[in-house]
């Protein structure tokens, strides 16, 4: 198994840059969860981990924080950096790997939204996003809710980190699965403690665009959102 997933959208970055923004799985039901986790954002020094094509980068600005960001595509890297211009700093670089670019200590905030997952050992990336927040720092992520691909994709072992593959409207991706266990100890061996763990439920603009799908999410636990913070 790799290490590292993210490499299939080196085939579907376009396409899903054009449509993602308006998505209402994001729009509307996993950007509302985490932006209501962050904390405040003005003078603060984030790190956009697995930017994307920008969407958080941009917003982060927009609320008077200085940003870096990095993805591990180089579509998406362009992509971020045509959106934001000169206003941060965006750099191509895998999770799975040390930093290289970011100082210990150096940011208030971390945000990764929806990458974990990609991740075959949150170990290491946990440990960095440790590394380079400052003392009591805060780390926010969202990632695919466990129990859901379990059930959806109808695995035998709840408690096994598993591959698994799906095809979206833009192509295949590939993913892993792991119990809510195994998620909260990696944080608390990376240095973390849970200050907030959200069940997100989709938002009335998401009613709006597919009232179908949000009787869907309103009863399953399709993503799951977590703030964590530095023991110290």
């Amino acid at each position: 198994m790799t290490d590292h997933t993210g490499s299939v959208y080196r085939e579907i970055a376009g396409k899903y840059a054009e449509t993602v923004d308006g998505r209402p799985w994001n729009a509307f039901y996993e950007r509302p969860a985490v932006l209501s986790l962050l904390p405040p954002l003005a003078e603060a020094k984030v790190l956009d981990a697995g930017c994307g094509s920008g969407w958080y980068a941009e917003y982060l600005l927009g609320q008077g924080a200085e940003v870096t960001a990095f993805d591990l595509n180089p579509d998406f890297v362009a992509l971020t950096k045509s959106r934001v211009g000169e206003r941060a700093k965006v750099w191509q670089a895998d999770l799975t790997k040390p930093l290289d670019f970011a100082g210990t200590g150096q940011y208030d905030l971390a945000v990764c939204p929806l990458v974990m997952h990609y991740l075959k050992d949150w170990r290491g990336a946990l440990c960095e996003f440790d590394r380079v927040l400052v003392s009591r720092g805060v780390l926010v992520f969202s990632t695919h809710h466990p129990f859901m691909d379990w059930k959806l994709f109808d695995k035998e072992d709840y408690f096994a980190v598993e591959l698994l593959e799906d095809e979206w409207d833009i192509g295949k991706v590939q993913f892993y699965r792991r119990p809510l266990t195994a998620i909260s100890q990696a944080l608390d061996s990376a240095g973390f403690v849970v200050e907030r763990l959200l069940e997100p439920q989709p938002t009335d603009e998401f009613r709006r665009a597919q009232p179908k799908e949000y009787e869907k999410l309103m009863k399953n636990p399709w993503f799951l959102c977590v703030r964590a913070r530095k023991k110290s």
